[in-house]
Order: structure tokens, then sequence, then C-alpha cells
């Protein structure tokens, strides 16, 4: 079966368009998530496609999250959540939609 190889600039614009932090609305420059984007990338590209599940791309996602914008307390990370669950998602339908290519 195939690696989820989803692309990092397909990540980089899941993480532009939820903006999870508020940067870009701050005035961020356009590249403000890339090195999230390839972190996220890296996180993901030995995990095969049938063993994405949204749990493992969230936990993927809240990781690296934590490393480059943390350390959160609990409440700071429960408000981040459903940011980090729809980045998740849009994440999985990448993946499963190239890997039926």
């Amino acid at each position: 079966m195939k690696n989820a190889m989803i692309s990092v600039s397909a990540i980089e614009k899941v993480l532009e368009s939820e903006d999870i932090e508020g940067l870009l609305k701050l005035g961020a420059p356009r590249d403000e998530y890339a090195y999230e984007a390839r972190t996220i990338q890296s996180e993901l590209s030995d995990v095969r496609v049938q063993d994405l599940t949204e749990s493992a791309v969230t936990a993927a996602v809240q990781k690296v999250w934590t490393e480059s914008f943390g350390p959160f307390s609990e409440t700071e990370i429960r408000k981040r959540m459903p940011g980090f669950r729809h980045v998740a998602r849009q994440i999985m339908t990448q993946a499963q939609t190239l890997s039926q290519v």
C-alpha cells in the first residue's frame, strides 16, 4: 500500500486556511506556517494511507504545533483542538484522494 505522501504545499495551504494561531490575520507573512507544514509532512511520510486515522493525524498536528508555538496549557490545547482536527481531516482527504490516483 502507498504511504501518505501529501505535498508540503498542500499542507501549508490547509494551515494557512485554518490559521490556528491567527497570525496571518495579524499580518504575518504568507509563509508563516511553512516550517510546520514541512514538519507535519515529515511526520506523516512513513504512514500508510490505510493507517491514516483522524486521531493519528490530529496527534501529529498537535505535536508539531506544540513544538513550534507552545508549550500550551490543557485549556490552550482544548481551544486549538477544533483547528487541529479540521487540519487533520483536510490532510486525510487529500491523502486519500492522492492514493486513488
